[in-house]
């Protein structure tokens, strides 16, 4: 018995050391990097890929931690990516190369729409929209602080149409549909695919001019990041844009599923066929989500578009075009 007592004793501390050396090498968890996102606006139709990458893990597979933010329009957005505020935004590309002309600290690192869809849209039978100057005389609800003031100013100054001419009654983003149907605007200023489908749930047809054909080379959404972020977390960047593209494969293989949760998972106004058509018309403007060019800039679409905003005067900087992007990022 003395023996065996001896035996123990011997191997009990061999035990706890070895115990204690396997804590010790034993490789720490890594915490997932933090990723701090602003979308554009409030919840919409479009913002359904984020929250589908996110329930169904695709960055917390990547090793990041996302939080979403709702914004209050592309121009705020912006400059709270400049500021810092926020490390990533999806919002509209032309107010993002408006502040970096300025000498804001981001930089645009993907374009999933090339082709925005801003537009001047009403209802048929109540405005004939054929051409710039068919604006003139009619009421436009625009809201001021976001892509939508941004390029009816560009619109503007491009077709020698002075914003004097103009009567453009200011807004609430929010508040332009209602005062679309209830007369008090003949037209609203925004996003095609927002305000055709609007009408189109109430069973009128849209009647809209897209600003695209009349010449102005204007590039819709996409990503961009704050340069302190991404220049500390490079992969976290290129992590985040890997799992955002799944989420609008996700999105887009499914629009009604992808609806559905969105409409159960936060809070989006108007019946989900809306939502449906809102979505589908957006996917029609943008790069399919399972192309190998989701995502990938050119030096040609940002030469034409930062020559435009310096033809109206809305871009003073001389940078080279590849101090707006990178296609370092993009999956």
């Amino acid at each position: 018995m003395r023996a065996l007592n001896r035996l123990l004793s011997g191997l009990l501390p061999a035990a706890a050391l070895a115990l204690a050396v396997g804590a010790v090498a034993a490789p720490a968890q890594a915490e997932d990097t933090k990723v701090r996102v602003v979308l554009d606006w409030a919840w919409l139709p479009y913002h359904s890929p984020f929250l589908l990458a996110q329930d169904k893990g695709f960055y917390k597979d990547e090793g990041l931690d996302v939080t979403i933010e709702q914004g209050r329009g592309s121009a705020n957005t912006a400059v709270m990516l400049s500021q810092g505020s926020f490390d990533i935004g999806h919002l509209n590309i032309t107010n993002a190369a408006q502040l970096i002309g300025k000498g804001g600290t981001l930089t645009v690192v993907g374009i999933y729409q090339h082709k925005s869809g801003a537009s001047f849209v009403g209802i048929k039978g109540k405005v004939n929209l054929t051409g710039p100057r068919s604006l003139v005389g009619l009421r436009i609800g625009s809201t001021p602080g976001g892509s939508d003031a941004l390029s009816l100013k560009i619109f503007s100054a491009a077709n020698d149409i002075p914003m004097s001419d103009l009567n453009v009654i200011s807004m609430e983003a929010n508040a332009k549909t209602a005062a679309l149907f209830n007369d008090r605007v003949d037209v609203v200023s925004g996003d095609a695919p927002a305000y055709t489908s609007y009408v189109q749930a109430t069973g009128q047809e849209p009647e809209a001019l897209i600003l695209a054909d009349y010449g102005l080379p204007l590039i819709g959404f996409g990503f961009a990041v704050n340069n302190d972020f991404l220049a500390a977390h490079p992969d976290a960047v290129r992590k985040f844009l890997a799992a955002t593209k799944k989420g609008f494969q996700a999105a887009a293989a499914d629009p009604d599923a992808a609806c559905s949760f969105m409409m159960e998972s936060v809070h989006l106004s108007g019946e989900k066929s809306r939502c449906i058509n809102y979505f589908n018309q957006l996917l029609k403007l943008s790069t399919p989500p399972d192309s190998a060019d989701w995502g990938r800039q050119t030096a040609e679409e940002w030469t034409k578009l930062t020559d435009t905003l310096r033809s109206v005067d809305l871009l003073e900087s001389d940078k080279p075009v590849d101090t707006y992007y990178t296609n370092d990022f993009v999956p």
